[in-house]
């Protein structure tokens, strides 16, 4: 993962804070208008034809294997945040939009420096604990640490399937696992 690509994702810790300044509608409304105008850039630029800021900046963050078709793997970031928005209470969404942000970019740096045991294609176990535990730490701030570990757990497993993408599937089963959590301990 390139070092923008980590930074997109922690952008996404921009989610919660922005949601309790102004409101969710507005936050949904604006990662939507994001998405569909990521989306045209995409078109456009399988087409020939850039748009000078996000075409290169969606290249530079791409892997050169990624360029030749329509890199979706943003909208499916956009799509787990929108989601996980509608569905869960407010503190699930957010734990659920921090774990994502912040899980899936320390297993791809950690992993990436001191990874030595291979999981599983290019995930390595050391990647994967490291995701956990900052997932954990950060969402165990939002709600309680029990429901944060389970969900911090789920995602990282969807992180070393990355069925049909960790982007979109880390936020939802977090918020799906933590919803389960509270209404048993509840």
């Amino acid at each position: 993962m390139t070092d923008l690509r980590k930074l997109v994702h922690l952008s996404a810790l921009l989610v919660p804070i922005l949601t309790e300044v102004t409101s969710k509608t507005v936050v949904l409304t604006v990662v939507c208008i994001i998405a569909i105008v990521y989306t045209l850039e995409e078109l456009l630029r399988l087409k020939g034809r850039r748009l000078p800021i996000i075409t290169s900046f969606t290249l530079r963050m791409s892997r050169p294997e990624e360029t030749v078709r329509f890199i979706i793997r943003p909208i499916y970031l956009a799509v787990g945040i929108i989601l996980a928005l509608v569905l869960f209470p407010t503190r699930i969404a957010y734990a659920s939009i921090c774990i994502v942000a912040v899980g899936d970019p320390v297993a791809a740096y950690v992993g990436g420096k001191v990874g030595r045991r291979p999981v599983r294609q290019e995930k390595t176990l050391e990647g994967l604990a490291a995701g956990l535990i900052a997932s954990f730490l950060l969402a165990s701030l939002i709600v309680y640490p029990v429901v944060a570990l389970v969900g911090s757990a789920g995602a990282m497993l969807m992180e070393l399937l990355d069925i049909p993408d960790d982007n979109l599937t880390m936020p939802i089963a977090a918020g799906a696992l933590m919803m389960i959590v509270t209404l048993v301990v509840q």
